[in-house]
């Protein structure tokens, strides 16, 4: 008995794939050289089902176990663009008090800017006073709409496949 089943993919810690194994990136193989892997495999990962197959390939992806006995099947994404339709339901209020005030002394209120010839810089806020709505168009969109990073934190090993060993018994 040898230490891996045919097909049995581990990871290795080393720059080079042990005698024996392939490393899981995609490779096409031929099948009239590697008959009892592609009876486990099939075209589950590529190639043409005739002549040749591919290995899984595991580079840059995180694996997980089947749940819906779909072996082979890529999901998620290393980066993804958030848009307004992934966020929850939100506002963003602003309440302006248009009077000018009568005292630049916070008091308790929520400080701002009020804007008049003689540059006073300061507005007092308060849900109390009179309000006036904003246009949408003073409060302006902000974000670039680019993809950011969506991974785990990661370090870099080697998955590879084992190409000999010993066929897996059926349970």
């Amino acid at each position: 008995m040898s230490d891996q089943y045919i097909g049995e993919i581990r990871i290795f810690g080393c720059n080079y794939a042990p005698a024996g194994w392939a490393f899981c990136d995609g490779q096409i193989l031929p099948i009239s050289q590697n008959t009892a892997l592609f009876t486990l495999l099939g075209a589950t990962y590529g190639g043409d089902g005739k002549t040749t197959f591919a290995l899984p390939d595991l580079r840059g992806l995180a694996v997980t176990g089947t749940v819906d006995n779909q072996s082979g099947k890529r999901r998620g994404s290393a980066s993804v663009t958030l848009t307004e339709a992934n966020m929850p339901n939100h506002s963003h209020t602003a309440y302006v008090d248009i009077a000018r005030p009568a005292s630049t002394t916070a008091a308790g209120r929520m400080p701002g800017r009020y804007f008049t010839p003689n540059n006073d810089t300061y507005i007092a806020s308060d849900k109390a006073a009179p309000l006036t709505a904003l246009a949408p168009q003073v409060v302006q969109a902000v974000g670039g709409g680019t993809p950011h990073e969506n991974r785990q934190p990661y370090q870099v090993v080697n998955f590879c496949i084992a190409l000999q060993g010993d066929f897996p018994p059926r349970p």
